[in-house]
């Protein structure tokens, strides 16, 4: 009697790679096997064993491999919308502002709505762009586009008119319509909720028109290596998704916007909470704004601004605290967005809260941003085990001009990635694209170098807070796929785990810091599926 084993043959082999895992150890496989869309084997040397006539073999030329790339915080409909409107992200003079609009605005039929833009007045000196500036360029065409973090926008007069904004406009709670002191006018700058008048008076876009956007965004995020993100969505970008569930490229686990809790219930009821491809079985709140738009809810005053400490822009903060307190006990996970030292702490306690009232379990709350804290607030993050949801591209960008809103002590406890690292905390990382880049290159870059973008800081912005660039890759891989409750299946390269993978153009572990820019997105695979090659 014969005694043999059966050997499971390869749909694909990968070979002639420099793979690394993403485990803890550094070592490195030259091939990997996939059947389907599992690893079925990685190793050195011979692969024939897993060969069989129908096995695709694909030549990795020694290229870095690793872990596909999973952004921990996106607008994924946002950012391909921006992709096809407006860019005013580095535009640094008011006359080239108003030139770009006038330029755009010659390319289209008149009636067209102007969003996107991304513009940062931080470039042009700190002065704020008013409709004034506009308003002779765009006389037909209504404008709302939003500051880089898309806590504060810029609209024209016509755009106000049709939301019914005027001087007798009061504020919305949670928002700011900027005003002339002078004349009581309108400015055209709305901050948070306010922004939302003019939003909502936005036709909305065609399920072709938005099945489109998606399409772009999938394909933007595969040429960055991105396979999985976690996105803070509409709920019509979920029913988009869902839409186009059987042509995914990307993973996407789905965070909706709380004031769709009762939508997402049915949802769940009806169809469970997704799969592997597509999940939404999450929950993104927000409790401030922006630190460039000042909105960010602090402690103290701004600096640079001594009339504000920013905006709470939880309306109702007591159906507020319920409202997690049940979207906790049907097991939803939380992700709730705070800037601000006040936010952050704010947000942790009524963590805690929800901790005593429902019980013990694995629940992994999330803080989208953790961006500046007390040093309270870092010891309780530690102590209870809560993800900081962190976007590292920030801390090359907004600290050039950070120093003007914030003092020097709460600055050394922003962008605090080593003091998590050191302390075990499941740090993540992402973009909140359109925000910053998608490119989770960049991303790693400014968690290893903190080089700001000014040239100022050559040693890196307070560089105690660097990191390795093992440890920012785990950021980017490892704990994102633990942040979403999937670190059973994806976040590492090992046998039984989805087959999604990224191939580079340089082992980034192994050259200089400088130099990670300047690496290439050869071939990202989801699912052993190749989602995007880089063309000759």
């Amino acid at each position: 009697m014969t005694n043999c084993s059966f050997i499971e043959k390869a749909d694909k082999i990968y070979i002639n790679g420099n793979i690394y895992t993403g485990q803890e150890n550094d070592d490195r496989y030259n091939y990997i096997a996939i059947k389907k869309n599992i690893i079925i084997s990685l190793g050195t040397g011979e692969y024939s064993h897993l060969v069989d006539h129908s096995t695709k073999i694909i030549d990795l030329k020694n290229n870095f491999t690793l872990p596909g790339f999973i952004d921990n915080h996106t607008h994924l409909m946002w950012g391909g919308a921006t992709l096809r409107s407006i860019e005013l992200k580095n535009i640094n003079d008011k006359n080239i502002f108003i030139n770009t609009f006038k330029n755009y605005v010659n390319k289209y039929l008149e009636d067209r709505w102007i969003e996107g833009g991304n513009w940062d007045h931080e470039n042009w000196g700190g002065v704020l762009p008013s409709k004034s500036w506009i308003d002779s360029v765009t006389l037909n065409n209504p404008v709302l586009v939003t500051r880089i973090d898309g806590h504060m926008a810029l609209s024209n007069s016509i755009a106000l008119k049709k939301a019914g904004i005027n001087r007798f406009t009061p504020n919305p709670p949670g928002g700011i319509i900027d005003k002339d002191p002078i004349t009581g006018e309108p400015t055209g700058i709305l901050k948070e909720n306010a922004i939302d008048l003019v939003r909502r008076v936005i036709p909305k876009k065609t399920k072709e028109i938005r099945d489109e956007i998606f399409n772009t965004s999938m394909k933007h995020a595969a040429s960055f290596g991105v396979t999985q993100v976690h996105d803070m969505c509409s709920w019509d970008d979920l029913l988009t998704y869902k839409r186009n569930k059987d042509k995914l490229t990307l993973r996407i686990k789905a965070y909706t916007w709380y004031e769709n809790w009762n939508n997402l219930i049915d949802l769940i009821k009806s169809d469970g909470a997704g799969d592997d491809m597509l999940r939404w079985d999450g929950i993104k709140a927000m409790v401030d704004g922006s630190l460039g738009s000042r909105t960010a809810w602090m402690h103290n005053h701004y600096l640079d601004d001594k009339n504000t400490r920013g905006v709470l822009i939880i309306n109702d903060t007591t159906f507020f605290k319920d409202l997690i307190k049940n979207i906790d006990n049907n097991d939803v996970q939380l992700a709730v967005h705070a800037i601000g030292d006040k936010a952050n702490d704010w947000i942790i306690d009524h963590f805690l809260q929800i901790i005593e009232h429902n019980g013990i379990k694995d629940r992994r709350f999330r803080i989208e941003h953790a961006q500046h804290l007390t040093n309270n607030g870092i010891d309780k993050i530690i102590k209870h085990d809560i993800i900081p949801s962190m976007q590292p591209y920030g801390c090359i960008d907004d600290t050039r001009w950070m120093h003007k809103r914030i003092s020097n002590a709460l600055m050394a406890r922003s962008y605090i990635f080593n003091t998590f690292i050191q302390n075990n905390v499941n740090l993540t990382f992402g973009s909140d694209w359109d925000v910053t880049p998608l490119n989770p290159l960049e991303g790693i870059y400014a968690a290893v170098s903190r080089k700001t973008l000014n040239g100022k800081h050559p040693d890196g912005w307070y560089p105690e807070q660097k990191i390795s660039i093992y440890d920012a890759i785990k950021c980017y891989t490892k704990n994102n796929a633990y942040a979403g409750f999937q670190e059973t299946k994806l976040g590492v390269l090992k046998k039984d785990m989805l087959a999604d993978f990224v191939v580079l153009s340089k082992d980034i572990t192994r050259i200089e810091t400088s130099e990670i820019l300047k690496v290439k997105v050869l071939r990202t695979v989801v699912g052993g599926k190749d989602v995007y090659e880089l063309s000759d």
